[in-house]
């Protein structure tokens, strides 16, 4: 078991950043966020269409770059430090939920999602059933379910695809608390669904979002921690750096040791999802609460680190105090995801 990056893996890695210093850096992610629609189209076209991202874990012979979920892993990573207002990681994770399906629609659907010409979003729906391949019911906060052209419906009963557009389909999209990022609720009123897969497909699918917002939530705190050690080294106060406050430098040390734990069992997870799917069940839950967790203390460290310009408007800490507070609640809380390990790991609360 080798966890080291890869070159290739590494070369990602500066793309993304350099495309997050030239295409996301805070002045433009400012007007995004104030626009009406809060999303970079541009950036999306780059990414998707340029950069081939939305194609990272499909198959080559499904018009993709035959790419594992540690690559895409590496992107996500990076789109959360930069807080990419873009569909990036629903796209991603709907994709490798139909590539691992392995039904007969993807050489259909795939390369057009490869491509970017086709956008799909993953709908989490654990109380919806299929009846007759039609679904009835209502999902809450997908991630940028409005912006679909596909939807990949992970129900109680298998993994369905609908066309958004289909009649008894109703999307509806609405700004949250996160800024950069909507979310949607969808209303199913027996619409005609296709099967992509079965019971299995769909918990595998979900288990993918669970390890795909926990990468993303290594980026959001490796950037707010960044940003810390930033301002701890060049404001001054009573003559010295306040970095040089003994105080100050064990906090940020243990926000570091918090990170770096979180991080392993991040890619532990992505690594899972790419080699050993039989140990997703387990970890999947495990890394999306340690990880939304650690991503929410840092985000609100770093607003305390930051003194007072930390609790302004003015200053980036709260964007990324509010994707990582959306980011923790989505799927359930730690409790929750800590429970699922329990149950799933076949351990048993005493009571």
């Amino acid at each position: 078991m080798d966890f080291t990056f890869s070159s290739e893996q590494e070369d990602l890695r500066r793309a993304l950043r350099a495309v997050a210093a030239d295409h996301c850096g805070p002045a433009r992610l400012r007007e995004v966020i104030g626009s009406d629609d809060g999303y970079d189209a541009d950036l999306w076209r780059l990414l998707a269409d340029e950069l081939g991202l939305t194609g990272l874990v499909v198959s080559e012979a499904h018009g993709g770059s035959g790419g594992s979920f540690i690559d895409a892993a590496v992107a996500l990573e990076v789109a959360g430090a930069a807080l990419f207002p873009v569909p990036l990681l629903t796209s991603v994770v709907a994709a490798a939920a139909i590539e691992r399906s392995e039904s007969a629609r993807g050489p259909d659907v795939l390369p057009a999602i490869s491509a970017g010409e086709r956008l799909a979003a993953i709908v989490v729906a654990p109380d919806l059933h299929a009846s007759s391949s039609r679904l009835t019911g209502t999902a809450r906060h997908v991630i940028d379910g409005h912006r679909a052209d596909l939807l990949v419906v992970a129900a109680a009963d298998g993994l369905w695809l609908v066309d958004p557009s289909a009649q008894g389909v109703e999307v509806d999209g609405a700004r949250t608390l996160d800024l950069t990022r909507s979310q949607a609720t969808v209303s199913f009123d027996d619409c005609p669904a296709e099967r992509l897969g079965d019971v299995a497909d769909s918990a595998a699918a979900v288990d993918l979002l669970r390890t795909a917002l926990a990468v993303e939530s290594i980026g959001v705190a490796r950037h707010c921690l960044d940003s810390s050690v930033d301002y701890l080294k060049t404001r001054v106060q009573f003559g010295r750096p306040i970095g040089s406050f003994q105080a100050l430098q064990h906090r940020a040390a243990d926000l570091v040791v918090e990170l770096e734990s979180a991080a392993s069992t991040a890619y532990y997870a992505a690594w899972a999802a790419a080699e050993s799917p039989a140990e997703l069940p387990v970890v999947a839950p495990l890394a999306k609460s340690v990880c939304a967790d650690a991503a929410y203390r840092i985000a609100a460290e770093t607003i305390q680190l930051h003194g007072g310009m930390g609790f302004t408007w003015e200053h980036d800490a709260h964007l990324y105090f509010k994707r990582a507070t959306a980011t923790r609640l989505m799927l359930g809380d730690s409790h929750i995801q800590r429970q699922l390990v329990a149950d799933r790991a076949g351990i048993f609360s005493a009571g």
